[in-house]
């Protein structure tokens, strides 16, 4: 690196970079915090002089010796990589620092009745609200908090997603059964901009820790030991979806994945498949309406 350049000038430049090439706050936020890290990491050494590879791949091997997870360890590759390429302008050695090997874990499924005790462990409307959306829609966690009031088209069926992962944007299918608890919910809470905000009057979107925590704790009262998050909803949706006959490239439509690859990661996770279109969300037959406060 050059020494006549600050590191705090390093992470200005590499922002406006990230910026300017559109990728989404949460990335920049993930990128920047990354080489943060790093920087640090190297003013311990007190070694400037060492090449960037080199100082690269003592870092990513400090990270695998704490026992970072892989996908802690593939974001920070990501970053320093791109750092490289970008605002270094020079070429990233793949030979002598290849990306990590990917980690091949069985992704934890919950059962239709699992979900359907996770939703009506939480008597809160919103709460409700959220957990239903989540395993209607398939959606990540970042695009449920995006949601907009206006994004919500009851007349089409549809829900809009903004700016997806890959800063995409897509249409998912909105099940009948989810607008009558969306519009009582509304009714309800008289959300002003976001579907779902929270109570801070500085963070007007509702926010992710608040989210793990309303998973975390249906999840304690419906009293299920499976480790799950946001995404295991996303999972389970897809899994469900495959074992009810839905269409392979349909769900990877809904699921906004790039390539098919990706989302026949889940055939393996279910039994028997026909070609059609039936929403496992029409089974729980949850009276939502009724039984929220």
């Amino acid at each position: 690196m050059k020494k006549s350049h600050s590191k705090s000038k390093y992470l200005s430049d590499y922002t406006d970079y990230l910026e300017l090439r559109n990728y989404s706050p949460r990335t920049i936020e993930s990128y920047t915090q990354a080489l943060s890290c790093f920087f640090k990491y190297v003013s311990s050494l007190n070694n400037n002089d060492q090449d960037f590879i080199e100082l690269s791949k003592s870092y990513l091997l400090v990270l695998k010796r704490k026992k970072r997870s892989w996908s802690t360890i593939n974001l920070n590759y990501s970053s320093l990589k791109l750092f490289c390429e970008a605002i270094l302008n020079k070429d990233w050695d793949m030979e002598t620092l290849k990306r990590p090997r990917a980690e091949k874990r069985m992704t934890r499924i919950l059962s239709m009745q699992e979900v359907r005790s996770i939703i009506q462990a939480t008597s809160s409307l919103k709460h409700r609200a959220i957990l239903y959306l989540f395993y209607a829609t398939g959606i990540r966690i970042s695009e449920l908090t995006n949601l907009r009031i206006e994004d919500i088209d009851s007349d089409r069926h549809e829900l809009f997603v903004r700016k997806g992962k890959g800063n995409k944007d897509r249409v998912i299918d909105l099940p009948s059964c989810v607008l009558p608890i969306l519009r009582k919910y509304y009714k309800q809470y008289k959300p002003k901009q976001y579907l779902f905000e929270g109570m801070s009057k500085t963070q007007l979107q509702y926010s992710h820790s608040s989210i793990h925590k309303i998973i975390k704790r249906s999840k304690t009262k419906a009293k299920i030991r499976k480790k799950i998050s946001a995404h295991t909803l996303r999972h389970s949706y897809a899994t469900h979806h495959l074992e009810n006959g839905t269409d392979l490239v349909y769900i990877k439509e809904q699921l906004g994945h790039k390539d098919l690859s990706t989302t026949e990661k889940y055939l393996h996770l279910c039994g028997s498949r026909r070609r059609q279109i039936h929403h496992p969300i029409e089974s729980l037959q949850i009276d939502l309406l009724e039984s929220t406060l």
